[in-house]
């Protein structure tokens, strides 16, 4: 599920925190977000996606604030299309392992346009061609988490452990302050 991010990005969003804020706060039933979890439970460092996305289902999905929606499509994207399309987002946010050739656990928001898979993935349908053919009016990104290790394993390396952790939390705090300010 690791997918390779071309090394002619050039806008990648290193602040990535303040972008992924500044989006979920945007989030209203008008302006939906999706925050998608993508990677496969088998091949370690990549299964970092849908363990972030489980991870707040957990904690916080009975009350996520207006607008906000979680995906795990693990390592099956197209188990999720239809309702993804369904749910007609502004902002889709996957959440994936991908070759950045960075230190492991390096993060980077990038606008899917920025991303080049290769021919062959270990998704039915790339990402990028999924958001440009099934969701041409939604603003996709992709969450990109450099992994150590995707051979076959049932575990996180620790360094992607503490990544996830460290992004679980920081998502769950944004989404707790903004289901809060609604309630208030």
């Amino acid at each position: 599920m690791s997918r390779r991010v071309s090394e002619q990005t050039t806008s990648t969003i290193a602040n990535w925190q303040e972008n992924i804020k500044q989006l979920l706060k945007s989030a209203s039933s008008i302006n939906r977000v999706v925050l998608v979890g993508v990677g496969h439970p088998l091949r370690g460092d990549d299964y970092v996606g849908s363990q972030i996305v489980k991870t707040l289902a957990e904690h916080v999905e009975s009350q996520l604030p207006d607008g906000v929606y979680l995906f795990d499509a693990e390592g099956d994207v197209e188990t999720i299309v239809t309702k993804l399309a369904d749910t007609a987002p502004r902002h889709v946010i996957f959440i994936d392992a991908c070759e950045m050739k960075l230190r492991p656990g390096e993060t980077r928001l990038l606008s899917i346009e920025e991303t080049s898979y290769p021919f062959f993935t270990t998704h039915g349908i790339p990402l990028k061609v999924l958001a440009e053919q099934l969701l041409p009016k939604s603003r996709a990104w992709v969450l990109a988490i450099q992994p150590k290790q995707i051979e076959f394993s049932e575990e996180l390396s620790p360094e992607i452990r503490a990544v996830s952790a460290s992004v679980s939390r920081f998502l769950m705090g944004i989404l707790e302050e903004e289901e809060s300010a609604v309630v208030d």
